[in-house]
């Protein structure tokens, strides 16, 4: 009872502050992703009357956008380019039904899916492009992040052979798979808050979800997890800010050191099969399934369409009486969108990761933390982590996406929707910076300057454009 009233209240209190401040919307409906309330236990009365809660938040951030369509951050350079990368890949893909080898309901939900997706990351962007805006939005994340890892400890979801199967988190991240992806991405977001915590209580916090987030990876038992926990770690490690980087180095092993604790013998059995796949029916099924991928792509250049992977793969392997997805977001993506589907793909994250290599530049040019207000709480955005997060998160989510299937899963495109919010935040930021400084020396000679204010504006101006002359005509 206590939790539903908590829910209905924040769900409230977001959905009408979305209006006034569309970012608020935001942060509510990625909370919303995360508790997933109609699925809940707790959830009877959102069942009941049978609300749509991701719809109407977006509904409300509509509305608050549209109030304030005039209202423009000066400095901010609103970079739209990988969201036209992602308009091209909706297209392609609306276009795959039509010539693909059939049409089917799986196809087209996944499409129209993804064209949802595709509305909230468009709202994302437009509206989170302030530090205390993006913070807000990163915090809603890790407290998500915090109750599926509390669900996870607390026992609930289905448990087989061991290991977290399903049952708990998002729709996109229910199975075992998927929620080691989402949780290994959400890592170094957790990382970045502890270390730009301004007090004991925000650290303490970070370290708990962040434990959690852990717990809840090893009992999913997953081998992606391996892969993707590697290549997070490695991001991290390179793209530490500077002045950190023995901290994050030391916070790496350390959390490696710590999360080998929380195994058992039952995760070290599975992940020998890693190493020993020969015997393992799932390992080596995943590259005849990767193969026939690869044949479909040759036979149907432009891909086969949509949602077609599954059924379509009988036909490739021989003895394959069951359908089967590819088992990688890449495979897939050449299978059913063919080499220019993948290309866009890629495109896409390329560009995105070009954008945060510019933040991480630009962090080490500005003073990089920026106190941020959010009401009446007061905490710390620092530019070069949470580039240094959110580059990680991708490649740690990126490298799980080789072994799952991930290319319509919601979480993925916010990601990438936050890191271009983030180049948002770093050119308000860089703007600010100068506005600060650029006009000092001309306050002084103005307020020095004799006469009226528009002679001493006139004089500190003939003054500043002596001092631009170059130095072979200052004597002329």
């Amino acid at each position: 009872m206590v939790t539903e009233a908590a829910f209905w209240l924040t769900y409230i209190i977001g959905a009408c502050a979305a209006i006034a401040r569309p970012a608020a919307g935001v942060a509510l409906y990625i909370l919303v992703y995360h508790l997933n309330p109609e699925y809940q236990w707790w959830g009877e009365s959102v069942r009941a009357i049978g609300l749509r809660t991701s719809l109407v938040v977006v509904i409300a951030c509509m509305v608050g956008m549209l109030m304030r369509q005039s209202h423009r951050d000066r400095g901010v350079r609103l970079n739209m380019w990988p969201y036209s990368l992602m308009v091209a890949l909706a297209v392609w893909s609306w276009a795959s039904l039509a010539w693909g080898v059939d049409l089917t309901e799986r196809g087209s939900f996944q499409v129209e899916k993804f064209t949802k997706i595709l509305i909230f990351v468009f709202i994302l962007i437009r509206t989170v492009r302030r530090p205390n805006e993006l913070q807000l939005v990163l915090w809603a994340w890790v407290v998500g992040v915090g109750y599926v890892g509390y669900q996870a400890w607390g026992g609930v979801g289905v448990h087989f052979r061991g290991r977290l199967s399903q049952g708990i988190g998002g729709p996109d991240f229910a199975e075992s798979s998927d929620l080691a992806a989402h949780l290994i991405a959400s890592l170094p977001l957790i990382g970045a808050m502890f270390f730009c915590a301004r007090s004991w209580k925000g650290r303490t916090a970070s370290l708990v979800i962040g434990a959690l987030a852990v717990n809840a990876i090893i009992m999913t038992r997953t081998r992606n997890a391996v892969f993707g926990l590697t290549a997070m770690a490695l991001a991290a490690a390179f793209s530490l800010p500077r002045g950190y980087r023995v901290k994050g180095w030391a916070a790496i092993i350390v959390g490696g050191l710590l999360a080998v604790q929380l195994t058992d013998p039952g995760w070290w059995d599975r992940m020998s099969t890693i190493f020993d796949y020969s015997g393992d029916a799932a390992a080596t099924d995943r590259l005849r399934f990767w193969g026939a991928a690869v044949d479909m792509a040759i036979d149907h250049p432009l891909g086969i369409g949509v949602g077609n992977f599954q059924h379509y793969v009988l036909e490739y392997v021989s003895g394959l009486t069951v359908i089967r997805s590819a088992h990688s977001t890449y495979f897939e993506c050449l299978a059913e969108l063919g080499a220019a589907g993948l290309m866009l793909l890629l495109a896409i994250i390329a560009a995105v990761m070009f954008r945060l290599n510019r933040v991480r530049r630009c962090a080490q040019r500005i003073d990089p933390a920026v106190t941020v207000h959010v009401g009446r709480w007061e905490s710390r955005l620092h530019l070069g982590w949470q580039a240094m997060a959110l580059r990680a998160g991708l490649a740690g989510y990126l490298a799980c996406a080789m072994f799952t299937t991930r290319l319509w899963a919601e979480d993925l495109w916010i990601l990438l929707g936050l890191s271009i919010c983030l180049g948002s935040a770093s050119d308000h930021v860089e703007f600010e910076r100068s506005e600060q400084s650029a006009p000092t020396r001309f306050t002084a000679l103005e307020t020095a300057a004799p006469g009226p204010p528009t002679l001493a504006r006139e004089s500190a101006t003939r003054h500043l454009a002596t001092d631009q002359k170059e130095p072979g005509l200052s004597g002329e």
